[in-house]
C-alpha cells in the first residue's frame, strides 16, 4: 500500500461473504487507521472477517486487506468486596 496524503481521494469497499457492506468515498485522511475508523463507523453492528478494498484515485494504487471486525471493548468495571 502506498502513502496517504490528506488531499487524496480514497474509495473504500467493504465486503463479507461476497456481499458488499459499504462503499465509501473518503478524503482528508492521512493514515490507514483513519480509514479503518471511518469504515467501522459506516458498518456498525457488522462482525467477523471482512475484505477491505482501497483504491487511491489520486496516486493510482489499490490494496486489498482482510480485517477482523469485533465489538468495541466495554469500559472496565471496578468491583469492590466491601
Amino acid at each position: 500500500m502506498g502513502t496517504i496524503n490528506s488531499s487524496d481521494i480514497i474509495y473504500a469497499t467493504l465486503s463479507q461473504h461476497g456481499r458488499q457492506l459499504a462503499s465509501l468515498k473518503l478524503s482528508g485522511l492521512t493514515s490507514f487507521s483513519d480509514i479503518l475508523r471511518q469504515v467501522r463507523r459506516a458498518v456498525t453492528g457488522s462482525l467477523g472477517l471482512v475484505t477491505l478494498r482501497l483504491r487511491n484515485s489520486s496516486q493510482g494504487w489499490s490494496h486489498d486487506r482482510s480485517v477482523l471486525l469485533s465489538q468495541a471493548p466495554e469500559a472496565p468495571v471496578q468491583l469492590s468486596l466491601f
